[in-house]
């Protein structure tokens, strides 16, 4: 299975999710190809020759690209379409689609079991053994710069971070979890909540340039990024263990809530689209 070339990682999930039911039913077993076309994972080079889905995710029955392209017969290629009967961002307040979904991803698309592993301490280290923690997605950078037409309209700051305190008066929570690509929002609550406010960050800055108003999968320091990448998929998984969230709409958290087992209480902004 390929997909569209200009996909963020999640993007790709989301993707190939849509369409791996219709795979299945017609009788095949679905391998995940992000190796054989140009995509940001591989520089838009395709020289390399190594699959970059296999870095965070499993194939269905512990399934290689390699071995299957070496061994494999009867090897067909799909190009991903989209396969949803519905709306994407609509997903989640769903119950339907999202149990449908959830199985799904848990049997044929599951984040590698190392990777979950190293969430798991990561979230001892931050939250002490706790789980009361509210979790936070929010999107800015090129959203914000360049208003993409028909994407979801993130919240401002501001409104997440009157959420937030609206939501601790609630329920005091022990930490907030924030995941978000944009260092200005990141900073912002940092400074409004301390120590209280935990997160990852990647190594690498992006410093995105607000004035070209290009698309992230331009920004050639995310090129064969995976350290940036996993990172990312890390934070995913944290969110999708905390007992609530607060989140925009983005392609990050379509999969969050389809990981997720269900939060006790959930803020998902609507504000329409561009």
């Amino acid at each position: 299975m390929q997909c569209a070339s200009l996909c963020g990682l999640f993007s790709f999930y989301i993707h190939y999710l849509g369409c791996i039911n219709n795979i299945i039913i017609a009788g095949h077993i679905p391998i995940i190809d992000l190796e054989s076309f140009p995509n940001i994972f591989n520089g838009f080079n395709i020289s390399i020759n190594q699959n970059p889905w296999e870095y965070f995710f499993e194939q269905p029955f512990g399934y290689k690209l390699k071995d299957v392209k070496k061994y494999g017969k009867n090897i067909q290629y799909f190009n991903t379409v989209n396969g949803y009967t519905f709306e994407i961002h609509t997903i989640y307040n769903n119950t339907f689609f999202l149990n449908l979904y959830h199985k799904l991803a848990k049997q044929y698309l599951p984040i590698k079991q190392e990777i979950i592993k190293e969430s798991k301490t990561i979230m001892n280290k931050l939250f002490k053994g706790s789980t009361n923690i509210l979790g936070i997605l929010t999107r800015g950078t090129d959203y914000v710069a360049g208003r993409p037409r028909g994407h979801p309209i993130p919240p401002t700051i501001e409104m997440v971070s009157n959420d937030i305190k609206e939501m601790d008066k609630r329920y005091n929570y022990d930490f907030f979890f924030v995941s978000t690509k944009d260092d200005i929002i990141r900073e912002k609550l940092i400074n409004e909540f301390g120590y209280k406010l935990k997160y990852l960050k990647s190594k690498t800055s992006l410093e995105y340039n607000y004035e070209k108003k290009e698309f992230l999968f331009k920004n050639k320091k995310l090129y064969k990024n995976i350290e940036f990448n996993k990172i990312y998929v890390i934070s995913i998984y944290i969110l999708s263990k905390c007992i609530d969230i607060i989140s925009a709409r983005t392609g990050g958290a379509v999969i969050l809530f389809i990981i997720s087992e269900g939060f006790r209480n959930q803020k998902v902004y609507y504000l329409g689209t561009y």
